[in-house]
């Protein structure tokens, strides 16, 4: 072949090599955008189940807190009680915080199991409370 024939079979190659590119780059936009719309919700879901959780720790905190004021004012033996579960009601909601910090380094499925496994937690600390609080008062 000669030079010039060599060159323009060399740019007829590199133009169909660009309009091929060019067709992949226009299918994989729709895909690209897609994955990343999926991530933002599914990053928004997790903030928006982080806060209603940390709303409902800070809750028990609360009652926690209330329930280490009774103490202050019970009897010894109840106080021990009472001292003992909110110290134990303490390191369950400090366990749960904990877990909940792990939801950024996860992906979906795992930081949705997660979340199950906090709220999971949550329900027993406040039903426990709940019947530590009831106990006390009967």
């Amino acid at each position: 072949m000669t030079t010039p024939k060599l060159f323009l079979c060399t740019a007829a190659l590199a133009c169909a090599i660009a309009c091929q590119s060019d067709r992949t780059e226009s299918r994989t936009e729709p895909v690209r955008d897609a994955a990343k719309e999926a991530a933002d919700t599914m990053k928004r879901e997790a903030e928006e189940a982080r806060a209603a959780l940390s709303k409902r720790l800070d809750a028990l905190d609360e009652q926690v807190d209330r329930l280490d004021e009774r103490a202050s004012k019970a009897g010894a033996k109840t106080k021990a009680k009472l001292k003992e579960s909110a110290n134990e009601m303490r390191a369950q909601a400090r366990q749960l915080r904990n877990q909940m910090s792990t939801w950024d380094d996860k992906a979906a499925s795992a930081w949705r199991t997660t979340k199950n496994e906090v709220e999971a937690g949550l329900d027993k600390a406040e039903r426990a409370i709940k019947n530590f609080v009831e106990d006390i008062k009967n």
